[in-house]
């Protein structure tokens, strides 16, 4: 059933670039099987460096793959996948209690938390007062969306933390310029999904401000 809402969220999705999560993508890769026209991008925690890292970290293969899929011209979907019980996320949060030579000797743990850092100051601020939305930015700093990330106090910490990263990789995914004018003309969509424990789908929809699991009768409506 699974593979099946997949698919049908790829149907309606041609030429699609998937930025996952390591831990997911086996589960993807098994979804598109022969699809020729999606591909899966996979970083631990499904991070993506935002551009103001430019020049001051070394960002890695992530936004280099994103810009060379972009650069291509027949992309028109970017979908940033997270997943339930993310165990490097995990990591990540437990890596705030760890020293910082500890983080420096283990190349993994070092980028972890270089990229994923702002994941934690985001639900660290989500933590303060958990029914009010959190905010992030869109392609430019007057682009302003707001998302409720647990209204109905269903997911664990763990899957809340999860859906915060996503949202946080969704701002930085639109903060690089080589992705600014398609993303500003509507060439280019993005969106942001999350899979449960059963690996049933989720999308974000700014109209509703949540992720809103994805159904027969909804699917066209959560990919405008």
């Amino acid at each position: 059933m699974t593979h099946g809402v997949m698919k049908d969220i790829l149907r309606n999705l041609p030429r699609v670039l998937i930025l996952a999560c390591v831990e997911a993508g086996r589960f993807l890769s098994s979804c598109l099987q022969s699809d020729v026209h999606t591909a899966v991008l996979c970083s631990p925690g499904n991070l993506i460096p935002h551009s103001k890292l430019y020049g001051k970290e070394v960002l890695g293969s992530e936004v280099a793959s994103l810009e060379w899929a972009c650069s291509q011209g027949s992309l028109k979907h970017v979908i940033v996948c997270g997943h339930s019980n993310c165990q490097i996320l995990d990591v990540l949060g437990r890596s705030q209690m760890q020293s910082a030579s500890n983080s420096r000797s283990s190349p993994f743990l070092s980028w972890l938390t270089q990229h994923g850092n702002s994941t934690l100051t985001r639900f660290e601020r989500y933590e303060m007062d958990r029914l009010q939305p959190v905010t992030f930015q869109g392609v430019s700093p007057k682009e302003l969306w707001d998302a409720y990330v647990d209204p109905q106090c269903y997911w664990t910490d763990q899957d809340q933390l999860s859906q915060v990263n996503v949202l946080q990789q969704l701002q930085n995914v639109s903060s690089h310029g080589f992705l600014k004018p398609q993303l500003k003309s509507g060439a280019l969509q993005l969106h942001g999904m999350w899979l449960d424990s059963r690996h049933l789908p989720y999308l974000f929809s700014k109209e509703h401000q949540q992720f809103v699991q994805v159904k027969d009768d909804n699917i066209d409506s959560l990919l405008k």
